[in-house]
């Protein structure tokens, strides 16, 4: 019995051994990695500072929204204030809760706004790599680069694996 399962393994490590040369072979044998700083693409670039530029306008908008919801907020506070030594217990106590309940509101709107706001930076990001990507794609042929990676996905990197100059210099 142990015989057949010596004959088994064996036949099945000399099926799986080519299999196993294949896989090592499509790994190159010294690959070469390249770092890319997405960030500074964003802020330094022609391209990149149209995005930023639209995503600040649309930013702005919102804050300026926000702003306005929260010191009229804050001004209904101060009214209620006023008038608490006047207003009946019971009709103080119904504004204050309506006005606790504009503060609910004005919370849920601010989180609903940083959503937004980090969605539309996530898109922004991905149409500059969209647009980038054919660079990136040429840059890592001529450099020879097997991979790359963003700068902020790295701990450390020598500076010469970094090839952001050359791709902002494409960027247009």
């Amino acid at each position: 019995m142990k015989r057949y399962a010596a004959l088994g393994f064996l036949g099945l490590g000399l099926m799986v051994s080519p299999l196993l040369q294949m896989a090592q072979s499509a790994v190159p044998a010294n690959p070469k990695i390249g770092v890319i700083d997405i960030e500074q693409t964003l802020t330094t670039t022609p391209a990149g500072k149209r995005a930023n530029e639209t995503f600040e306008k649309n930013r702005k908008a919102k804050q300026a929204e926000l702003d306005k919801k929260q010191t009229e907020l804050k001004k209904s506070a101060t009214d209620l204030e006023k008038q608490q030594s006047v207003l009946k217990a019971e009709v103080f106590a119904q504004k204050r809760d309506d006005l606790e309940k504009k503060f609910v509101e004005l919370q849920t709107t601010y989180a609903k706004l940083e959503r937004e706001l980090a969605g539309e930076r996530t898109k922004l990001i991905q149409d500059l790599l969209k647009q980038a990507e054919p660079k990136i794609d040429k840059l890592a042929k001529a450099e020879g680069v097997n991979l790359i990676v963003d700068k902020s996905a790295t701990i450390w990197n020598d500076e010469s694996v970094d090839l952001t100059g050359k791709l902002n210099a494409e960027m247009k």
